[in-house]
């Protein structure tokens, strides 16, 4: 656990980033300081309402600074409210109560991030973020929040299993859709009720910088006004990522393009990119694009480790299966989206009705229901249902048979799946995959103090970046549920007290 002086001060990452500037023609469009005629003056300025703002107002307000926050929606909570607000943490006093994991350690949870991350994540970053989870928990604890249980999610493929454990945490009124509300009310009371101040329906448009470079404001939109805020100690943009920009996607993260454009976005409408927008171009670099909260929002495969993964498969457009079903759901849908893309088709996932007795999510009526409505196929043969979905029917048929003479031995020698090890029988049946997204991943290049940086590596003074809104820290694909929660706390919290102790 680190202390609250190591919190606060943490340590400047030295890595360079790179400006995706082409989104903006590659000139800056911040507006100066000089001749600014202020509305309004405070100590932080936080731009964004939901978790990582709220976890930022609070820090910044507890550490005594005058904080306002302006939110763009009418409400507070952003994609947040949406989730099911369960958090990530290591070597936890609940982890130890709840679960058999009683010798975890952040070093293990920093090493599995690490390792999900391909090479792509800032490593200060990633063991900043695990080090640091146990004291949010606590933190947490101290304003109401009431942790109930601790879970785990899969595995993947080629982690070793010993860095995994049980460490997703869940609080009472949490784990469910909108279970995030729980987690935003807490901090948004806790915040107010110390003396922070929120505004809503204010759209913050620019950032504001004085002749050295230094973020000193911002100019927001509320109602049909203009308004000038200065921000003596930081502005934290904190407005998540690009989830609902579809032309920033397509420049900077052809995953979530085909999220937007071909499959579900759960998140929120207000998510489109502005801090990131407003960050490129005064010059920062950006970070971490290429990824997404990707999940299959019919099955809820492979999201929890309590349930397995029920009897199936997944093939491509030729028939032939190409990932591990039950690693973590963004890993295998990563895999999904790249298959899809290279041979220009849909994906199906592959079940019998003897799935039906094996823990699959449809019953008998519920996926007759589905035949229906068109939206899962059914036939009494795999040549039959070859031709139903347009998929090459000697490659399907060769790929049950692969599959049912492996289940015989229960051992899955293509892709070493864990669950769901039997045989499949007909009649048989195949959903269309459809990719139920929660946001993208990548955001403003940072340090471990959550300063934006510049594509040198320096940092912009005055302007810090935090949660979904911050890039570097979660790499090609979203390594496990409660990863973005406790980054959002994490980051906030840091970029709240540094700009509050400047």
């Amino acid at each position: 656990m680190i202390s609250r002086r190591d919190f606060i001060k943490g340590s400047v990452a030295g890595a360079v980033g790179v400006a995706a500037m082409g989104v903006l023609g590659g000139c800056s469009q911040s507006t100066s300081s000089n001749n600014v005629s202020w509305d309004k003056e405070v100590d932080v300025l936080i731009v964004g309402g939901g978790g990582t703002g709220l976890a930022a107002a609070l820090q910044a307000v507890s550490d005594g600074a005058n904080v306002l926050v302006l939110e763009k929606a009418g409400i507070a909570g952003g994609t947040t409210s949406y989730s099911g607000g369960v958090m990530q943490a290591a070597a936890t006093k609940y982890q130890k109560e709840y679960t058999n994991f009683k010798d975890d350690s952040p070093e293990n949870h920093f090493q599995l991030w690490l390792k999900a991350g391909e090479g792509f994540v800032d490593e200060e970053l990633v063991k900043d973020l695990a080090y640091g989870a146990p004291e949010h928990i606590e933190w947490l604890t101290d304003i109401g929040i009431k942790f109930t249980s601790v879970y785990g999610h899969t595995h993947i493929p080629y982690v070793d299993e010993s860095l995994f454990a049980d460490r997703i945490h869940v609080y009472e009124g949490g784990g469910g859709e909108g279970g995030g509300t729980v987690l935003i009310m807490a901090m948004l009371n806790a915040a107010i009720e110390k003396g922070a101040q929120i505004e809503y329906e204010t759209e913050v448009t620019k950032l504001v910088t004085n002749d050295d470079g230094e973020v000193v404001g911002v100019i927001a939109k509320q109602g049909e006004s203009e308004i000038k805020v200065k921000a003596n100690k930081g502005v934290i943009l904190a407005a998540s990522s690009i989830d609902q920009n579809v032309e920033m996607a397509k420049d900077l993260s052809p995953q979530h393009h085909w999220d937007l454009t071909s499959q579900i976005c759960l998140a929120a409408a207000s998510d489109t990119g502005d801090g990131i927008r407003m960050a490129m171009e005064i010059g920062a670099a950006v970070s971490g694009f290429g990824g997404t909260i990707d999940f299959c929002g019919k099955t809820g495969a492979a999201t929890d480790n309590r349930i397995p993964l029920f009897p199936s498969y997944i093939v491509n457009k030729k028939g032939n299966r190409f990932v591990c079903e039950d690693a973590t759901y963004a890993y295998h849908y990563r895999a999904i989206f790249q298959q899809e893309k290279q041979l220009d088709g849909p994906t199906y996932m592959i079940f019998g009705e003897s799935s039906l007795a094996g823990g699959a999510p449809w019953t008998e009526e519920s996926v007759a229901k589905d035949v229906a409505e068109g939206v899962v196929f059914k036939a009494n043969t795999i040549e039959e249902l070859a031709k139903l979905i347009s998929v090459d029917s000697d490659n399907l048929v060769s790929t049950m048979e692969k599959w049912n003479k492996d289940m015989q031995n229960e051992k899955d020698t293509q892709f070493d799946r864990k669950t769901g090890l039997s045989p499949i029988s007909g009649p048989f049946y195949a959903y269309k995959n459809v990719s139920f997204n929660l946001g993208s991943i990548g955001g403003v290049k940072i340090n471990v103090d959550a300063q934006a940086l510049k594509p040198n590596g320096d940092p912009i003074p005055g302007l810090y970046a935090g949660g979904m809104n911050a890039g570097g820290w979660i790499g090609p694909y979203y390594p496990g549920s409660g990863t973005a929660i406790i980054g959002l706390i994490h980051w906030g919290r840091k970029a709240g007290a540094h700009a509050a102790n400047l």
